[in-house]
């Protein structure tokens, strides 16, 4: 599995299903059809339309009443202190993600790296919450 190569080429929910599967992380599919991991928390992973990158994301519930402002901040935070991971706020969840460029090909090797690395950098986003606006 090390050396294998993914690209934009042979990319599908399918490949990636079955490496996760194989370094036993436990993958399932949703009713859409989409692919999720349990780790700490509920990760999907999705591969971009046009098939040159593969996004790890995650999101987090926000409490009933929060300030936008404290949204957006907490948002800020993460994009400025965790320079692997981006923070996208919405009104009643914010996504953190991180993409992985594939168009070239990388190794099957380096997407589980780069995996466990979102694991503990969104990990990591829970504990900026200094405000306190996730659920």
């Amino acid at each position: 599995m090390s050396e294998e190569i993914i690209d934009q080429f042979n990319v599908t929910r399918d490949l990636l299903m079955a490496y996760f599967d194989k370094a036993y992380f436990q993958t399932t599919l949703d009713d859409k059809g989409s692919l999720f991991n349990q780790a700490k928390f509920r990760i999907f992973i999705d591969i971009g339309k046009k098939k040159n990158n593969i996004t790890f994301g995650v999101y987090f519930n926000l409490k009933e009443g929060c300030s936008v402002s404290d949204v957006l901040n907490y948002a800020n935070t993460i994009n400025k202190e965790l320079i692997q991971v981006k923070a996208i706020a919405g009104e009643k969840v914010i996504t953190i993600e991180h993409d992985i460029w594939i168009e070239g090909g990388v190794l099957v090797k380096n997407v589980m790296a780069s995996y466990r690395s979102f694991v503990s950098q969104a990990s990591a986003a829970i504990g900026k919450d200094r405000n306190q606006v996730l659920l």
